[in-house]
């Protein structure tokens, strides 16, 4: 006896498109057969999906849930989240560690799976990496040598080592704990920031480039923030100078060259190291050359972009409402747009993610003085991991991407790069039950009534896009989540994911 048939729907992959019934048995799928061949065998609930469309639950591999982003907290647990991504069709999301300069890469892996417990979705995290020892130690162990130097006293010169050891010490313990977390914790990916020195979560390269190499031989994966962080604070400086930090001049702050002249230096890094690499958020025409050009020399690069680049420009920054669309990286132009389609298509960029940040206009205008636009002081980010679904479903129906096409960029790439695949994205015998049903003719619109915020939010930056094709259920492991509109919050939690990084070649 079946757990769960769900009968007569459209069920998509990112190679077949076809009429078929599906059987779920303890949380897994344990058959995929022709429509009608299953209406014989017994089950203790059946769905008829008739004219519905299936497709994998989507995975959300890149947000930012109870993080504390500059000081400054979104409004969303993993409670609330789950809710939201519920109805964006997602099962599975993977958020990151909140680690800090001192901190342990073990306590901060425990402390996020702890905050992740509360989700109904499964759940995986990357562990997020900073510099590998405090501004303290250097500082004090810079100090020691400059005394030495000065003074040439034997006892300085001891106490100058001892301070370098302690500097070494703490780089070897840090980097000595990524071969536990990728073996025993199941968590192969790392993210490092080339930017936000101030915040304390930059990493200085030679790090970065020690940290790259420990990966490496450890089999994960390095993810990067590519913005120079000089060109950006160089900016920021002058900008000020002229009076020019209204919202519509953020772009500007960080201009194509500030993400290019990162991506540019980590691919040689990564060259040279010969190590994988991962971008997030890819957002100008002049990175996507790069990448590509990279993947022809045979650099194992994968990379991404986000719903918000592909849909919104950066006239949005414009005007008084401009502040709500301040994200790191900026908004950029028609043209960049343009660009990332085409790596989409040509499968230089691999998948679409959210970089859900949600804050509210409150939380962004708080830091302002009287009011007066200064575009560096307010947090940035915006949400998306509810409206995902339907920016990305509103490119299907213009055309742009197929609807195999669809679940290959939102549903499987994501499982398989992040180490998560068959398990997880695809609708194969063995796999987990995470299943999606959307109605592809029922519109669905993303104005803040129509989304699954918190109250406190007020405001949808999606609030102009609407698509064909609304999310009726998804459903995790077999278990609803969602079903028929109307969210289950009596649903089982999530599972923590263990992952481990497999070649991933772009089909």
């Amino acid at each position: 006896m079946f757990d769960l048939i769900i009968k007569n729907g459209l069920v998509t992959t990112s190679e077949s498109r076809n009429y078929r019934d599906i059987a779920v048995k303890d949380g897994k799928i344990c058959e995929v057969a022709e429509r009608g061949t299953l209406s014989s065998y017994s089950s203790s609930q059946v769905y008829d999906a008739k004219d519905k469309e299936v497709i994998p639950s989507l995975i959300e591999p890149h947000m930012h849930i109870k993080a504390p982003l500059g000081g400054v907290v979104d409004i969303l647990d993993f409670d609330s989240a789950s809710k939201c991504a519920a109805y964006g069709g997602i099962s599975t999301f993977i958020d990151f560690t909140s680690t800090l300069p001192g901190d342990s890469l073990k306590d901060a892996v425990d402390f996020r799976k702890s905050e992740m417990q509360k989700s109904a979705l499964d759940y995986a995290c990357h562990c997020k990496i900073v510099n590998l020892v405090t501004s303290d130690l250097t500082s004090a162990a810079d100090l020691a040598m400059a005394e030495y130097k000065h003074t040439k006293d034997p006892e300085d010169k001891k106490k100058a080592d001892l301070a370098q050891k302690k500097v070494d010490d703490e780089i070897s313990r840090r980097l000595e704990e990524i071969p536990s977390i990728i073996k025993n914790e199941g968590i192969p990916t790392f993210k490092l920031f080339m930017t936000y020195r101030k915040a304390g979560v930059m990493i200085d390269d030679i790090y970065m480039l020690k940290v790259l190499k420990t990966v490496r031989d450890c089999g994960g994966r390095c993810g990067f923030h590519a913005e120079s962080n000089a060109i950006a604070e160089y900016n920021e400086e002058k900008f000020a100078e002229e009076g020019k930090l209204g919202w519509e001049y953020f772009p500007e702050c960080k201009p194509n060259i500030c993400e290019y002249e990162a991506v540019s230096r980590v691919l040689y890094y990564a060259e040279m190291l010969k190590a994988p690499i991962y971008f997030f958020h890819i957002s100008t025409k002049e990175s996507v050359k790069l990448i590509r050009d990279a993947k022809k020399r045979g650099v194992d690069v994968i990379a991404e972009t986000c719903s918000h680049y592909l849909m919104l420009d950066k006239s949005y920054n414009k005007g008084k409402d401009g502040i709500l669309y301040l994200m790191s990286p900026p908004l950029r132009t028609k043209e960049d747009q343009d660009a990332l389609w085409a790596a989409i298509k040509d499968g230089t960029l691999s998948l679409v993610s959210s970089d859900n940040c949600t804050f509210t206009r409150k939380q962004k205008e708080a830091p302002l003085i009287k009011g007066a636009e200064d575009f560096r002081k307010p947090i940035s980010g915006v949400s998306g991991i509810e409206e995902r679904f339907t920016l990305m479903r509103s490119a299907v129906n213009k055309g742009i991407i197929s609807e195999n096409e669809f679940v290959k960029l939102l549903c499987e790439n994501p499982a398989k790069i992040f180490g998560c695949y068959p398990q997880k994205g695809c609708l194969a015998v063995g796999s987990d039950a995470d299943i999606t049903i959307f109605d592809p003719k029922e519109p669905s619109y993303l104005k803040k009534e129509n989304l699954h915020y918190p109250e406190e939010l007020e405001y949808s930056v999606f609030g102009e896009f609407s698509a064909r094709g609304k999310v009726c259920c998804t459903i995790r492991r077999g278990e609803f989540l969602v079903k028929d509109g109307i969210y289950n919050d009596k649903a089982t939690k999530g599972n923590f994911i263990k992952r481990a990084i497999c070649n991933f070649q772009q089909g």
